[in-house]
C-alpha cells in the first residue's frame, strides 16, 4: 500500500486545524470536518489561526462553509486565491 505524499501546506492546515479541535487530525483529507468537530466557532478560531500563520486576510466573499469543509478544500484555497505555497 502506498502512503499519500502530503505537502508542507497541508501540514500546516492539518496542525492548525488539530489545535483548533483540541485533537490530532485524520490523515484522510477529504473528510467534512463539520462531522469532524468543526462548528460555526471553531471555524472562526481555524481562520483567524490561518489568517496569522499565513499573514493574510481572508476576503470576506472566500468565507464559505464550502470553502473550509475539508482540509483539501482549505489547502486549494490558501494556494490558489492566496499565493499561499508551503
Amino acid at each position: 500500500m502506498t502512503v499519500p505524499q502530503v505537502s508542507a501546506l497541508e501540514q500546516v492546515v492539518a496542525k492548525k486545524l488539530s489545535e483548533v479541535l483540541n485533537r490530532a487530525t485524520d490523515l484522510n483529507f477529504e473528510i467534512d470536518l463539520r462531522n469532524e468537530g468543526l462548528d460555526s466557532i471553531k471555524t472562526i478560531e481555524f481562520i483567524v489561526n490561518l489568517e496569522v500563520e499565513f499573514d493574510i486576510e481572508i476576503d470576506d466573499q472566500d468565507l464559505l462553509v464550502e470553502n473550509f469543509s475539508t482540509i483539501n478544500k482549505v489547502t486549494k484555497l490558501l494556494s490558489e486565491n492566496y499565493g499561499v505555497q508551503q
